[in-house]
């Protein structure tokens, strides 16, 4: 909570706790339904005490935190009036700053009123520490306000001196099911104190398991809904995933339950996915009845191909990315780049934007006051929670489709290649070695290890095999040890904020540098917010935990701090001891995504040394399934099937009913 904000609460306190009495019934009965099979829960910003004094009364093990000890003095007092207790259950604490609660304390968590009250820039970490305290399978009711008169929609101020950050319910929603929430109910209800004009959405959450399946339906069906003539809706939908995973924050929210992504930024994405198709050797047609020079060629091909050609001999597709984000394209360059990109921009409006689904404009419409692709909200949810597996899947059907378009001409393995092509991210990062080689003093940005100038790794703090991404704010020198351990794993929550500071310190160094390609790559991540030269540095470390924080949570990849014994930063769970010596294995016969590297996955036990830890502590090791053998379809839960079986030990989290080691 900002300063003004705080000092309005601690100044009004006596009379809030007054108002706030006069809340109606139907907003405890909301409470009522979702904390009625919960025990232990938490009321995040409870203020003066009104919703922690109910649920004490309803007999809930209930607990109250809040930034202003005036409030909470309220609370006491209300407490006290009503003959209830509240030795030891009211804490001051700013969210998202909950640090004296351990991890999945609460079955139950209420946070009324509050989130809309932080700053843009703590939200996620708000939404990451209600998660943390919050265990899987609890409850999470969120209130915020959908409609509040007298707010200035530039300040974002009352007349009051309050913040309330523009927070649409859709927006909310989504950030929460990117951390692991699933929405359980959400509705829309006037202000239970019976002011005119105002209005709220209460949404009731659920914390999910740390895996769950999500339905890929919605996109699947506009997908296989239209001929198969061209290209362009893959490339569409390609684009769209990608934005959704990596620069989700450019996308504008409207009233009318609508997201709004930039043209721009989608036929930027094209021009990369298609210039390695276009500079190929053998012309790869991308469209029915397309073949070299002739009339039925894809409007895009031209200007794309004058801009390769241009750069054919100065570093072809890296020579451009690296010269477009350096802001260093000369005259001739810009002005092909230009034409490209508007040719680009006109193709994807009045093609795939115009006809996905089979209708004018009945997916996807074009706003022309800001230039940008119009979608229900409800479909970039998908996109963004299911965008990494829409991207591969996209890329996949592109290259079947190309070699149907080609009659088997082209093989869809060499359309592969092609749309996995990306600039070379050795010389990519070029720029930031030399920066780092010619600092006095480098140290490593993970361990703080002193650096020599020819021996030290320029690290992707985002693994290059998740975000494929080069930008600077991803590149940091590190230690090579150090690097070689990270590998592909995502550093930790605690580990990103521990090293805050040196993170923060190589952007400086990097944006004094290389200004130019430093905001502009800046900006990809920040989205709809401005890069501002005097006050960057908040929000961009925010939207760069938050990026790991998703990405972690939607795709199981391994964690990783050096100074834990387990990339997950949990300690390392006992594993049972076999009754007998085991016999090895190799380790490269075993792959589970999930594991921990340090896992010890080289042994394996028969099944009647398992005991009682069958699906507990040890799962099923099918090695031959990976080969394809008839032991697909086997039922993993079933015991008597799985006697013949060897097992291996697994991290709890991960051994359920129906699940196997391959």
């Amino acid at each position: 909570m900002d300063r003004a904000t705080a000092a309005f609460y601690a100044q009004n306190a006596s009379r809030l706790a007054g108002d706030y009495q006069g809340a109606g019934w139907d907003y405890f009965a909301t409470l009522d339904r979702a904390f009625e099979k919960v025990r232990k829960i938490l009321d995040v910003g409870c203020g003066t005490g009104r919703d922690f004094a109910y649920l004490l009364r309803q007999g809930k093990d209930v607990y109250g935190v809040d930034a202003s000890p005036e409030m909470l003095a309220e609370g006491k007092n209300l407490c006290q009036t009503d003959g209830l207790s509240a030795e030891n259950r009211l804490f001051e604490a700013v969210l998202p700053d909950l640090s004296q609660f351990g991890d999945n304390e609460f079955d139950g968590l209420l946070c009324s009123a509050v989130l809309m009250h932080l700053p843009e820039e703590s939200i996620f970490d708000a939404v990451y520490t209600l998660r943390r305290i919050l265990r899987p399978g609890g409850t999470l009711v969120v209130s915020i306000p959908t409609n509040r008169p007298g707010v200035d929609p530039k300040t974002r101020r009352d007349s009051a001196g309050r913040l309330f950050t523009d927070l649409p319910p859709a927006k909310l929603r989504l950030l929460f099911e990117r951390v692991g929430f699933a929405v359980k109910s959400t509705d829309d209800a006037p202000d239970s104190l019976g002011r005119p004009g105002f209005t709220w959405n209460y949404t009731v959450f659920t914390r999910l398991d740390e895996s769950v399946d999500r339905p890929l339906n919605l996109v699947e069906s506009i997908l296989n809904r239209d001929k198969k003539d061209a290209t362009y809706k893959l490339a569409l939908f390609r684009a769209l995933a990608e934005i959704a995973q990596t620069q989700h924050h450019i996308a504008a929210y409207t009233d009318g339950g609508k997201v709004m992504v930039p043209l721009q930024a989608v036929a930027e994405k094209w021009m990369l996915y298609y210039w390695p198709i276009f500079e190929s050797e053998i012309f790869i047609s991308q469209r029915t009845g397309e073949t070299r020079g002739s009339a039925k060629g894809v409007a895009i091909r031209a200007p794309l191909e004058a801009l390769i050609d241009h750069f054919r001999q100065s570093g072809g597709l890296t020579g451009f990315y690296a010269d477009w984000k350096s802001g260093n394209l000369g005259p001739a360059s810009e002005k092909l780049f230009n034409l490209a990109r508007s040719k680009f921009q006109y193709t994807i409006r009045e093609m795939p934007v115009k006809h996905a689904g089979g209708g004018h404009f009945s997916v996807f419409q074009y706003d022309p006051a800001s230039k940008s692709i119009c979608m229900d909200a409800q479909l970039w949810r998908e996109l963004c929670l299911t965008g990494s597996w829409i991207h591969d899947a996209t890329i996949l059907r592109w290259a079947e489709l190309t070699e149907h378009l080609s009659r088997d001409g082209i093989k869809a393995s060499r359309v592969i290649d092609c749309l996995l092509t990306a600039p070379d991210p050795l010389r990519d990062a070029h720029q930031a070695r030399k920066h780092f080689e010619a600092l006095p003093n480098r140290v490593c940005v993970w361990s703080e290890k002193a650096l020599d100038e020819n021996r030290f790794d320029v690290d992707h703090a985002m693994p290059f095999a998740l975000w494929r991404n080069n930008d600077l704010w991803n590149l940091f020198p590190t230690d090579p040890k150090t690097n070689a351990n990270k590998s592909d794993r995502l550093p930790t929550y605690d580990l990103l904020h521990r090293r805050r500071d040196r993170i923060i310190d190589t952007w400086h160094g990097l944006n004094d540098a290389l200004g130019v390609r430093f905001e502009r790559e800046a900006q990809t991540l920040l989205g709809r917010d401005r890069f501002d030269l005097g006050n960057w540095e908040n929000r961009l470390f925010t939207r760069f935990v938050e990026a790991f924080e998703i990405t972690a949570a939607q795709r199981g990849v391994p964690r990783w701090d050096p100074l834990s014994a387990v990339a997950s930063g949990r300690a390392a769970a006992p594993r049972p001891q076999p009754a007998s010596p085991p016999y090895p294995m190799k380790e490269e016969s075993i792959f589970v995504a999930e594991f921990a590297p340090e896992a010890d996955l080289t042994v394996v036990v028969p099944f009647h040394q398992v005991g009682d830890g069958a699906f507990k502590t040890h799962l099923p090791l099918i090695a031959s399934l990976a080969a394809g053998s008839p032991l697909h379809g086997f039922e993993t839960s079933d015991l008597a099937a799985a006697e013949d079986l060897d097992w291996i030990a697994v991290p709890p989290h991960l051994a359920k009913a129906r699940r196997f080691v391959a």
